[in-house]
């Protein structure tokens, strides 16, 4: 379904009205500060309970691949849960955007988001492995940001941000992603600079390796025996303090310097020709899928399901940066956190909401306000 521009202004004073509401609004900034700082933006606004039943109806055919609907249900509480701040009893997703084409024939069918900003290609492409933590939305949250700051300076700057610190000070390697949290400090404090594990690039680089992950689930030896990496399973993990300083010494510029804050950060709106603006005016996007075994090695083209597969986790977090069609079918094209996926790009069903990819996406910009 495409929004007219009549339903985006129905949307729009739909929203206005639910302006009570907006201090429990809260899966992004709160829908009277996004409204004030984007006074251009459209937003929906929707009950969370509504949501859920709307999405298990929706899904009816195909409850998480063959989960039983109390799970389910639970399943999909779980990742609303952790997308908005506690308390929230709505939901608000953009869904409108004067950057954004109103045309469907001006958004074309493939895009590929290191071809339009060629400067930042090397960060869109990519996304640091999170190790033996836990959590990955760190990882991805500044994998995200690091591409959408790339593309506001123009490619003049090309650093990576810092998912150590968003993992000492947002979240924790030893607790499930919440990617709230993050997103949150991205805005509220900012975010320096750190390469990846033993680089020595930046304020703060990344404390682990990349790691084997398919040991969380399998004691064989996977993906580690063709890859030679070190299994994730049983390797030490402890939660980091908020860092005060830079913790490589040698990086000259001090840490509340070099902090990049976000101006905002907000879901976006479901609809695949929505998400497919986003990124075409903004950059890559955050988004997650429920994780089965089949995940756990990189697919030949656009995954599919395999039979008879088995539920691993809630989530499994990485980012969209663009989209296109291959032998009839739709796909995003995504990038991944594992190393052992060797290059980590692959492709995804697009517009089918593939294990829930179109159920709860974020983004943030920076220093925009339109």
């Amino acid at each position: 379904m495409e929004f007219t521009t009549a339903d985006v202004r129905m949307l729009a004073i739909i929203a206005i009205s639910l302006l009570a509401v907006a201090h429990r609004t809260q899966g992004s900034d709160s829908l009277e500060e996004l409204m004030k700082k984007h006074p251009t933006w459209s937003f929906e606004v929707e009950n969370i309970e509504t949501f859920i039943q709307k999405s298990l109806n929706e899904h009816a055919h195909n409850l998480g691949g063959g989960l039983d609907r109390g799970l389910t249900e639970k399943i999909l509480r779980e990742k609303v849960k952790r997308s908005l701040a506690p308390g929230a009893t709505h939901i608000v997703r953009k869904i409108g955007d004067p950057k954004w084409e109103s045309d469907p024939l001006k958004v074309p069918s493939y895009f590929d988001a290191r071809e339009k900003w060629k400067d930042c290609a090397s960060l869109i492409g990519h996304v640091e492995d999170e190790g033996p933590c836990h959590t990955d939305t760190p990882a991805a949250i500044a994998a995200v940001i690091s591409d959408r700051y790339c593309i506001y300076t123009n490619g003049t700057f090309r650093d990576r941000l810092s998912q150590e610190t968003l993992l000492g000070c947002g979240e924790l390697c030893t607790a499930d992603p919440y990617q709230y949290y993050s997103w949150l400090y991205a805005k509220e404090t900012g975010v320096p600079t750190g390469g990846p594990h033993g680089s020595s690039k930046g304020c703060m680089p990344y404390t682990y390796a990349g790691c084997d992950h398919s040991s969380w689930y399998t004691d064989s030896k996977g993906l580690a025996g063709k890859n030679k990496m070190n299994a994730c399973k049983g390797q030490l993990i402890f939660d980091h303090d908020c860092p005060k300083k830079c913790s490589n010494q040698k990086y000259k510029t001090p840490l509340d310097k070099d902090r990049k804050k976000l101006t905002t950060f907000y879901m976006t709106s479901r609809n695949e020709f929505c998400i497919r603006n986003e990124i075409m005016a903004y950059g890559s996007v955050l988004t997650s899928v429920i994780m089965y075994n089949d995940f756990l090695e990189k697919p030949d083209g656009i995954f599919q399901k395999k039979t008879n597969r088995k539920f691993l986790a809630w989530d499994k977090y990485f980012k969209i940066i663009g989209w296109g069609e291959e032998n009839g079918i739709k796909y995003w094209l995504c990038v991944h956190t594992w190393d052992t996926w060797g290059d980590k790009v692959f492709k995804m069903p697009r517009g089918v909401n593939y294990d829930w990819i179109e159920f709860m996406l974020t983004a943030g910009v920076f220093d925009f306000l339109g």
